[in-house]
């Protein structure tokens, strides 16, 4: 008899050794640390993270877990929560790509943010070596990964958000591995997280957003803690007609399941760490607007029109087409493109209710169209999963139509670890982050492997 979802979980999990990570996998994953830092003390001086951090503020205690740049210490799970929402907060943080080989659209999930939220709760008052942290980590990221994979594309189109929900098994397994739960253990932590796992897709363009990583990240740290401590769940709480794949997503595919770490997802379909703060299916058009125009002899002063095609998914999933806020914004595909075109960058201040109504973006808004190409038609063109038209019209009637399918910082342009530095350092000077902190961070995640007690290096992220 085959084994079902949640023993397959269990055993990779369970089983799984840091040299079973290939170069790739652990070069990536250092980027991705670095990058969830940056971001994470960017978000710190966000609106959310300070609305949220006010709230838990009530439970704070001397002798807590700390929050990224911030003096508040909290309980291990609100400062799992607490952390979580601070990395996602600016919708900076990298993407895990959909598998393309996958059954339907099942979209993209935000894993590090959430992982390294738990594993620094967890870490906050046991020594842990680098290689310890880094499979934890790693395991997150398969667990992410191969369920989001494993579930029926229903959960998606339903209005459920992968992040929200895969966040929560990642830290699970993540917090779970840190702590050496064994295999029957390991299982019941996995079926306490299927009764914690949600999150809704409605909620794009509201601080309720990056709350979802955060409470993915408490979530998964809980369901280690009480599988730890003998609480119970049912033997496979992930498979059957009323477990959870087939609750959410209507079907389960097997086949995901049956290649945890073969290959990593890390590697294949690959991490995307963002050069731009908002959803990354906006960035490949972002990252080739202005190359766009030079090729075809233009300026962005002369463009009168721009319309927009992608995918159906895509499409449903950047929902703000007239957007009046700045949270609103980073889910409107116009508004970034519009921004690009006549500012030429968008970075961290633009997001905001007054960047959004400037009069000369709200013009060009009003003359940026989007719709979606059907999928037979993507499919017969040989486009990717985020590909991207773009068709310019010109004041003086010249019309032209660029492809664009892949942006800067994706598996076919990926960011240098000294890339993800500059990023990063943008980050954290946008926080007034001490630049000594900093640099020990980048050098910090750099050796990570090599470092006994990690937090040596988390302790940079606190003030």
């Amino acid at each position: 008899m085959s084994a079902n979802p949640t023993e397959l979980l269990a055993r990779f999990a369970a089983n799984a050794k840091y040299e079973d990570l290939p170069d790739k996998a652990l070069d990536l994953g250092r980027s991705s640390l670095l990058d969830a830092s940056g971001v994470g003390l960017a978000g710190s001086a966000s609106k959310g993270a300070a609305a949220l951090n006010g709230v838990l503020s009530a439970y704070a205690t001397e002798d807590g877990c700390p929050v990224i740049g911030s003096d508040l210490k909290l309980p291990a799970p609100f400062a799992a929560m607490a952390n979580g929402n601070t990395v996602h907060a600016d919708d900076f943080d990298d993407t895990l790509r959909a598998d393309p080989l996958a059954k339907g659209y099942h979209g993209a999930t935000h894993p590090t943010g959430p992982l390294l939220s738990a594993l620094l709760s967890l870490t906050h008052t046991r020594k842990t070596s680098g290689k310890e942290f880094l499979i934890a980590y790693h395991v997150g990221v398969e667990f992410m990964a191969k369920i989001n994979s494993a579930l029926g594309p229903r959960s998606f189109a339903s209005g459920f958000h992968p992040t929200a929900i895969m966040s929560a098994f990642g830290a699970t397994a993540a917090a779970a591995k840190l702590k050496g739960l064994d295999e029957e253990t390991l299982a019941t932590s996995i079926g306490i997280c299927a009764s914690h796992a949600c999150g809704l897709r409605a909620n794009f363009g509201s601080m309720m957003k990056p709350y979802h990583p955060g409470h993915g990240a408490m979530s998964g740290l809980l369901a280690a803690e009480m599988a730890g401590g003998g609480f119970t769940a049912s033997a496979d709480a992930m498979g059957g007609p009323i477990g959870f794949l087939n609750a959410y997503g209507g079907s389960i595919d097997m086949a995901p399941l049956e290649r945890l770490g073969d290959p990593w997802a890390i590697v294949d379909p690959s991490i995307w760490i963002k050069p731009y703060p908002s959803g990354n299916l906006t960035h490949p058009a972002m990252s080739n607007l202005r190359r766009f125009l030079e090729e075809n002899d233009a300026k962005p002063e002369e463009v009168e029109k721009l319309s927009i095609q992608t995918k159906q998914s895509i499409y449903d999933t950047l929902i703000h087409h007239h957007p009046k806020t700045g949270l609103q914004s980073k889910f409107s595909m116009e508004f970034c493109l519009v921004k690009i075109l006549i500012d030429g960058y968008l970075g961290l201040d633009d997001f905001s209710d007054e960047v959004v109504q400037r009069p000369e973006i709200q013009a060009m808004l009003a003359n940026t169209k989007y719709t979606s190409f059907p999928d037979d038609e993507g499919k017969a063109k040989g486009y990717e999963n985020y590909t991207t038209l773009v068709t310019f019209t010109l004041k003086d009637g010249r019309e032209f139509t660029e492809r664009a399918d892949y942006g800067k910082g994706s598996h076919l342009d990926p960011m240098t670890y000294e890339e993800v530095a500059d990023k990063a350092r943008g980050c954290a000077d946008y926080k007034g982050w001490p630049k000594d902190k900093f640099d020990a961070l980048v050098d910090g995640w750099a050796r990570i492997d090599d470092i006994e007690d990690v937090r040596d290096v988390t302790q940079h992220l606190f003030p």
